[in-house]
């Protein structure tokens, strides 16, 4: 008896291929309506599985697709492997796209098209678009297919001019479907990010992620090919496969293979796979963020914290859209059993940060440490107290991961000394810095009150009278920031700490925290290496999301601008299903008038809001002082 479970790559046999019936119908319905499709997913998840399943005529009927008869339009599919065009010129590539859909044509019985054949012999944009006109006209709506879209998008023979080549649907029947890991924003982004995302190309697709299978079609893939080879498990042992991998094709491939082999051995079973699967798991760890990372390791310590913390619940979800973590409910579980103990076996970086992060009742220095006060993506804070002086502070603690980065010392330090040096009240003051065994901390002033994320979040939107004053504090303090050369880059209100005041407008005075530390994250090269920019993503201003060399104080303005928005309407102004979406909002979307939501306000408070949020910096207001004064009558 042949073992049917063979498959670790594409799988070619439509028998073997199970579930995805979700995907294919909307993918299909994009299709039928000329619609261009993005399929996103992590490796090994199925992604070309799935284009080689739409190709296929007798997949076509059910999903309403296909050449069509007699006055009838159909599609035709082309697929190209974009891995083999990943050092084309323009020409060349168009020469190639024109062959597939030639080599198409011949598969399926068509006719040829003397178009198609002069594309290929003289490539251009222009012979290319007149091949698609004329198989239009035929009644032949066509389907470019680019899988592994990575390796185009990163072609350094590649610019905005070839992806303006690229006919849009509005001009021709042609439609793309790209198949990729990260969203098409994300692959563009790169310091040519501005030019290559003003082509029309990407705007004109519907995104589809692609994740773990339910359990219901995993079960298909674990049960029938074992039927059909007259070797079926046993409910038990399918029950067993499913929850020793999870919904992963290419991890259920690999255990029900085992399991055909030693069907009465669950021991080895699970040795096995877990022996074929680690390389797999090791390239999914050796690709994830040091906050990813961390986010693992302490899942049962952070979960049901992620309510309360955005970053931390950004980190979770894209976690999740990794196929390494399962949303269930409002906490997360990890995708698999093997995953999970997998997770367990690695190490953390060496250092104090370890345990869960959890460093009360330790000393850093001269400092101990107290209790723990907030977890965010990638620190933790702590109260502490300096015994001598009988001072309580905050101590901020980065990354361990830090450590490992030859030069981090010098560039803590002088970041850190910038920091230190800005004396304003309505700036944190630093008073410390340092490292211990690796672990590095900042010495704050310890602020009683409540960060103005959380009173959003228990008391909704502000008044106009009430965002004012908090506008007037953090104005002041950019502004002092600025003119001694500092950026904050992460302007939003979780750095914004509400100290009772009664004297001050509003009860309260506003206090800017962690200036200096979103920089100071972002030279980790680990981050850099997996597309950490400076910023939290909503508040992110343009010139961050494409990761401009030159970001001066105006990007502070359009954070700040964000986040006067948000106060008063209670809702973001820029938001998507995902951080791509997030970031094209940023880059292309124009900011919504806030007079949409809230008709009584002032029109001169709403210009200068949409003033604050222009895309290009030279169009805001010049400085935060500028805006704040906006506000008022």
């Amino acid at each position: 008896m042949e073992n049917p479970y063979i498959y670790r790559g594409p799988v070619r046999d439509p028998a073997m291929f199970f579930g995805r019936r979700h995907e294919l119908n909307e993918i299909a319905a994009f299709l039928r309506g000329n619609q261009s499709v993005s399929v996103v997913g992590p490796r090994k998840i199925g992604k070309t599985s799935l284009l080689f399943h739409l190709m296929r005529p007798q997949t076509w009927p059910e999903l309403g697709l296909g050449l069509g008869g007699e006055g009838e339009a159909g599609i035709l599919f082309a697929y190209l492997d974009c891995e083999v065009l990943g050092e084309s010129g323009h020409e060349e590539i168009m020469a190639s796209f024109a062959s597939e859909i030639a080599a198409a044509l011949e598969g399926h019985g068509l006719e040829p098209e003397p178009a198609l054949e002069q594309a290929i012999d003289s490539p251009s944009r222009l012979s290319f678009e007149n091949a698609v006109r004329k198989l239009n006209r035929r009644g032949l709506r066509l389907v470019l297919i680019l899988d592994e879209f990575e390796r185009l998008s990163t072609n350094a023979n590649l610019d905005v001019n070839f992806f303006n080549a690229l006919p849009a649907a509005g001009r021709s029947q042609l439609a793309f479907v790209t198949a990729s890991a990260m969203p098409l924003i994300q692959l563009t982004y790169a310091e040519r990010s501005k030019e290559i995302l003003s082509s029309p190309f990407f705007n004109i697709f519907a995104q589809l992620f692609l994740g773990l299978m339910p359990e219901r079609e995993a079960m298909q893939l674990i049960e029938e090919p074992a039927r059909a080879a007259g070797a079926p498990f046993s409910p038990e042992l399918a029950s067993f496969i499913f929850s020793l991998v999870g919904g992963h094709p290419l991890a259920l491939q690999v255990a029900c293979f085992h399991a055909m082999s030693t069907p009465d051995d669950r021991t080895e079973i699970e040795r096995q796979t877990l022996l074929e699967l680690t390389p797999h798991f090791q390239y999914y760890w050796h690709n994830l963020s040091p906050q990813e990372q961390s986010a693992l390791r302490q899942l049962s310590n952070i979960a049901s914290r992620a309510d309360s913390d955005t970053t931390l619940r950004g980190v979770l979800r894209d976690l999740a859209q990794k196929c390494m973590l399962v949303a269930e409910g409002e906490s997360y579980c990890y995708a698999s059993k093997l995953w999970a103990s997998f997770i367990a076996a690695q190490a953390a970086p060496q250092g104090l940060v370890q345990k869960g992060g959890l460093l009360t009742g330790t000393r850093l220095g001269t400092y101990e440490v107290l209790e723990l006060l907030g977890r965010g993506g990638m620190a933790e804070v702590y109260k502490g107290r300096h015994p001598r002086l009988n001072r309580t502070v905050a101590i901020k603690i980065l990354p361990p991961s830090l450590a490992a980065e030859a030069d981090f010392r010098q560039r803590f330090e002088q970041e850190a000394r910038a920091v230190a040096a800005l004396r304003h009240p309505n700036i944190v003051q630093v008073f410390d810095f340092g490292d211990v065994e690796g672990t590095y901390y900042m010495v704050m002033e310890y602020i009683e009150g409540t960060d103005l994320a959380r009173h959003l979040r228990d008391n909704g939107p502000l008044t106009l009278e009430q965002v004012r004053p908090i506008v007037q504090d953090m104005a002041a303090a950019l502004d002092h920031a600025h003119g001694q050369g500092l950026v904050h880059r992460d302007i939003k209100p979780s750095n914004v700490m509400l100290q009772p005041q009664g004297s001050a407008p509003g009860g309260w005075r506003a206090i800017l925290t962690d200036f200096g530390i979103a920089k100071i994250l972002a030279s980790d090269t680990a981050a850099t290496k997996t597309g950490m920019m400076m910023g939290t993503l909503n508040y992110m201003a343009p010139e961050q999301v494409r990761v401009s060399r030159h970001v001066d104080g105006r990007a502070d303005v359009y954070s700040l601008g964000v986040m006067i928005y948000e106060m008063l309407v209670g809702e973001l102004p820029f938001r998507g299903e995902n951080p791509g979406a997030i970031m094209l909002a940023h880059l292309q979307q124009p900011p919504p008038d806030p007079r949409l939501s809230l008709p009584e306000l002032p029109d001169s408070v709403a210009l200068a809001i949409l003033r604050a949020l222009a895309k290009e910096p030279e169009e805001r207001w010049p400085t935060a002082g500028e805006l704040a004064a906006a506000l008022n009558p």
